[in-house]
C-alpha cells in the first residue's frame, strides 16, 4: 500500500463518513464510511487515480443527498422514508456514472495531451 492508496481510502471514508451523517445521523454515517473504505479498496485494486476515485464518490454522495431531499421537502414529516431512499439511490447512481465518464474522459484526454507533448519535444 503506497501513499496514494491510504489518501484514497482516507478521502473516500471521510467523504462518505460525512454524508452518511448528512443522510441518516451516526447510523448512516458509519454505513458510509464503510463503504467510502471499500469503494476506495476497489478503486485501488484497479489502479484508478485518487483524484478520480474521490471526485466520483463525492459526486454519488452529493447524488444521494440532493435526490433524498428534494423527496423530503415535498412529502410531509416521516411519510416518504423509502421514497426518499430510492430518489437518493436512483441520483446517487446517476451522478457516479455521469461523472465518474465525464472524469474518466477528462483523464484520458489529459494523458493523450502529455503524451503528445513528450513525443513532440523527444523529437526536436
Amino acid at each position: 500500500m503506497n501513499i496514494h492508496d491510504g489518501a484514497t481510502v482516507a478521502l473516500n471514508s471521510a467523504l462518505g463518513f460525512a454524508g452518511g451523517w448528512i443522510l441518516g445521523g451516526p447510523t448512516m454515517a458509519v454505513v458510509l464510511f464503510t463503504v467510502g473504505a471499500a469503494f476506495a479498496v476497489f478503486a485501488n485494486r484497479f489502479d484508478i487515480r485518487t483524484t478520480l476515485a474521490v471526485v466520483v464518490f463525492g459526486a454519488a454522495l452529493v447524488g444521494a443527498i440532493i435526490g433524498a431531499r428534494v423527496v423530503h421537502v415535498l412529502c410531509l414529516p416521516g411519510s416518504c422514508v423509502a421514497m426518499e431512499t430510492t430518489a437518493g439511490v436512483v441520483t446517487a447512481i446517476g451522478a457516479f456514472i455521469g461523472v465518474g465518464l465525464v472524469a474518466a474522459l477528462v483523464a484520458r484526454s489529459f494523458d493523450e495531451y502529455r503524451e503528445e507533448t513528450a513525443k513532440r519535444d523527444h523529437n526536436r
